[in-house]
């Protein structure tokens, strides 16, 4: 076989490669409100639950709480709850942050993945959407990781487990998953109508 024979065949086998790997199903979710929706993986599944109210805020907070297809809850999103929170210093390592189009109107909500150190404790690792001035790495404010929409509040976390990861080669190595990829896809997929 001549050598643009091999290039060929070698092109052909992995566009057959890629055909054969199908893109999974997604499905939609949208809250009661009609204002977040989001794409996810039709083999999860979704279970909602009301929020936190507090009198004269907003009254229609939703917990959308999203498993997988083993059944273990990932990630949660909650629309329209009325905000709180608290921050504190951390040494802060990004690992991987990309803006969120469909959130595009309302400042810079941004996805992203990183390790908090705080003095005292473990590390911990959050992958969630934020405002941008949240991601940034060294020493800065924990920041409270909700995104003030016109309907409320909302949260755009997943779960990870404490500690998560034993070292930071390890987060840098999950990145690289396709269980990390959905996740990502998920939280990059958030729209607000």
């Amino acid at each position: 076989m001549t050598q643009a024979g091999a290039e060929k065949a070698g092109a052909e086998k992995t566009a057959g490669d890629k055909a054969k790997v199908p893109a999974p199903a997604l499905k939609t979710f949208t809250f009661p409100d009609g204002h977040i929706s989001f794409a996810y993986p039709a083999n999860w599944s979704i279970r909602t639950n009301p929020g936190p109210t507090l009198p004269g805020g907003p009254a229609d907070c939703v917990e959308a709480v999203l498993s997988d297809h083993r059944g273990k809850d990932v990630a949660f999103i909650v629309s329209g709850s009325y905000g709180d929170g608290a921050s504190g210093p951390v040494d802060r390592t990004v690992f991987d942050s990309a803006p969120v189009p469909g959130l595009a109107a309302f400042g810079e909500p941004t996805f992203g993945f990183f390790r908090d150190s705080y003095i005292d404790v473990n590390d911990h690792f959050y992958m969630d959407v934020r405002p941008a001035a949240e991601l940034g790495s060294g020493s800065v404010s924990s920041g409270n990781g909700q995104v003030v929409l016109p309907n409320g509040a909302a949260i755009f976390r997943v779960y990870i487990d404490s500690p998560g990861f034993p070292s930071p080669e390890a987060a840098r190595a999950w990145v690289a998953t396709p269980e990390y990829a959905q996740l990502k896809a998920l939280l990059l997929s958030v729209t607000y109508n």
